[in-house]
């Protein structure tokens, strides 16, 4: 576990859930964004383009620091513009898209590939002790907050179990 909080870096507290989908319904009135993301080999860094319902794209260049608790990892994010993630998004690396869905609070994010289907819903919270007492909605399953293989990095690489 890291002692220190990186410099610039902010803590990132969230919860993770597989979810049911036919407990969660049809998403075709709901608007989403479609996220695709670069985890670079080698690397905690992730290139990320996100792009709204009316067409307008958004780019980040993140880095995620390892766990301090079971809850809680530092980040920090670089917003960048078109042209540099355009001279970033050819490096080596594996691949995720998914559309993402605002629903209980939440985000629910649908994945396109590599693990077409996959369904998980995350929660960012203010503090770990208002993480640990939230009641997830009734559509989600077994949470997997603390499990490595449903990292964004191994969900990329097709290794979801």
């Amino acid at each position: 576990m890291l002692e220190i909080m990186p410099k610039y870096a902010i803590a990132e507290i969230e919860r993770r859930w597989l979810v049911d989908a036919t407990a969660v319904g049809s998403l075709a009135h709901i608007q989403c964004r479609h996220y695709e993301d670069l985890y670079i080999d080698s690397s905690r860094l992730r290139l990320r383009k996100i792009t709204g319902p009316n067409a307008s794209a958004l780019y980040k260049l993140g880095k995620k620091y390892g766990k301090r608790s079971t809850l809680s990892e530092p980040i920090t994010t670089i917003y960048l513009n078109e042209t540099e993630y355009g001279q970033l998004c050819h490096l080596p690396g594996s691949t995720a898209s998914k559309r993402r869905y605002t629903i209980a609070g939440g985000s629910l994010d649908v994945y396109e590939q590599p693990i077409s289907g996959l369904m998980i819903f995350e929660l960012e919270f203010e503090s770990e002790e208002t993480a640990r007492e939230y009641l997830p909605p009734p559509f989600v399953t077994r949470e997997i907050t603390d499990e490595a293989a449903y990292s964004g990095f191994q969900l990329a690489r097709g290794h979801a179990t």
